[in-house]
C-alpha cells in the first residue's frame, strides 16, 4: 500500500490486481504482435455477422455478394441479404481512398467554381486540365 495526499488530505493508494486474459492479435508494435487483452471477469463474445429482425436477415457488413459467389445449387433466396466478409483492414483502406478521391474531387470543384465567380480564365483552365489529368470527372 502506498501512502498518498491530495490537497492536503493522506490517503491509502491500493493498486487493482486485475487479471487479464489474451485475445486476439491486433496488431504488430515494433516487429512483435500484440494482442488485446480483456478484464477475466469480462465476458467477451464475438460479433454476430448475421443478425434477424422481424424475421428479415440482414448484415452490418458493407460489401455485398458479387454474382459470381453465389452457387445456383446451394443458393438460397431468403439467405440474399447477407454478404461476405472482408477482413477490416482491406474495408478501411477501401472506404478510406473512396473517401480521399471524394474530398479532391470536391475541393477541385469548389476552386473550379471559385474561379469561376472571379472570371480568372487562366486558372479555370488550369484547373480544368487537373480534373482531366487526375480523371476525377
Amino acid at each position: 500500500m502506498k501512502q498518498l495526499s491530495y490537497r492536503g488530505i493522506s490517503y491509502d493508494y491500493e493498486n487493482a490486481n486485475i487479471e487479464f486474459d489474451q485475445g486476439e492479435i491486433g496488431g504488430k508494435y515494433r516487429g512483435k504482435d500484440w494482442k488485446y487483452r480483456y478484464p477475466k471477469h469480462i465476458v467477451h463474445l464475438k460479433p454476430k455477422i448475421y443478425r434477424q429482425y422481424r424475421g428479415v436477415a440482414y448484415s452490418t457488413c458493407p460489401t455485398p455478394l458479387q454474382e459470381s459467389q453465389v452457387n445456383p445449387h446451394t443458393h438460397n433466396p431468403a439467405q440474399d441479404n447477407r454478404c461476405s466478409v472482408q477482413p477490416q483492414k482491406q474495408l478501411q483502406k477501401q472506404t478510406s481512398a473512396q473517401i480521399h478521391w471524394e474530398n479532391m474531387r470536391k475541393n477541385l470543384e469548389r476552386r473550379l467554381q471559385a474561379a469561376q465567380a472571379r472570371g480568372d480564365v487562366e486558372l479555370v483552365t488550369m484547373l480544368e486540365k487537373e480534373s482531366r489529368e487526375l480523371s476525377l470527372f
